[in-house]
């Protein structure tokens, strides 16, 4: 929710808009927005309108923070007299985005927005088309996900690429639980806990550093963690790190196997789920299984 002021040629007007937000893949996210431009004075050059926008580099952080990111969009506007009655609206722009709370952020937005009366684009617009500085204050709140799971302070921790001795079957299993109970949550690039999200080795990570197991962060170097193990599903164990590469001699994706020709990881496509090692899963399933080329085992 958001409330501004639109400086334009002629009385300003007053901005009130409301959106929903989400990540797309990476730095990208979009949003769908309505939004309403009031011109007190006279309601017949007062807009409203409703559309898409494309944001860069905005998403959640870790125990709140700042965060800039870029905002272009453009909307459909009805407007309550003058020559048109539909009109484009163009907007491009600058954000930042503070949060106190995983759950509670405030924003503020200045975009440059312009009326397109006659839809030829934001490059060709009439001389009569309004247009100037949309400055927005408001607020963000995000629902989803659960609180985030912190790495216990008093769990023993290993170095990267160490191969415990003790205690590895209830260890393992503490792993594997804590996956799982990831399922569902949306794929985040960079992302590493339930209050942001996880990308693929960032779910790997978080499970086995929940437990007092330090792991590399990127899935290149999960690849080096342990000892290997063959792409074999007989000799998996729960817990072991899966492999999977799409160019040669890279890894590009990891996952956690927990058992029963079952292993979970998030995509950009699904998120947090499980698959299948057996052939016998949906065709996402089977193109990761075509992919897969071994193992890496921790825990022993």
């Amino acid at each position: 929710m958001q409330v501004g002021r639109w400086t334009v040629d002629g009385p300003d007007l007053t901005h009130y808009s409301a959106g929903l937000w989400r990540n797309l893949w990476g730095p990208l996210g979009y949003s769908l927005r309505g939004r309403a431009l009031v011109d007190r004075d006279s309601l017949g050059r007062s807009l409203y309108g409703f559309g898409p926008e494309i944001t860069l580099l905005r998403r959640s952080r870790n125990g709140g923070g700042l965060t800039a990111y870029g905002i272009s969009g453009v909307s459909l506007a009805w407007r309550a007299g003058g020559s048109s009655d539909i009109v484009a609206l163009w907007d491009a722009g600058l954000g930042l985005e503070y949060k106190a709370r995983s759950l509670l952020g405030v924003t503020l937005e200045v975009q440059r927005t312009a009326e397109d009366g006659g839809f030829r684009g934001f490059w060709d617009l009439a001389e009569g088309d309004r247009r100037g500085w949309l400055l927005s204050l408001g607020f963000s709140i995000r629902w989803g996900g659960g609180p985030r799971r912190p790495v216990p302070s008093h769990a023993p921790v290993f170095p990267a690429g160490h191969v415990a001795e003790s205690s590895s079957t209830t260890q393992t299993d503490r792993i594997v639980e804590t996956a799982l109970a990831a399922m569902g949550e949306p794929y985040r690039w960079g992302g590493t806990s339930t209050d942001e999200g996880f990308d693929c080795s960032g779910l790997v990570w978080y499970a086995y550093a929940s437990h007092g197991v330090q792991l590399p962060r990127v899935s290149r170097e999960q690849a080096r963690s342990g000892r290997p193990v063959p792409a074999d599903i007989a000799q998996l164990r729960p817990g072991d790190i899966l492999l999977f590469s799409d160019r040669p001699n890279v890894v590009t994706h990891v996952g956690l196997y927990v058992g029963d020709a079952r292993f979970i990881h998030a995509t950009p496509s699904g998120g947090v789920r499980v698959g299948m090692l057996d052939g016998t899963g949906d065709e996402n399933d089977r193109w990761w299984l075509a992919r897969w080329v071994g193992a890496r085992r921790v825990l022993e």
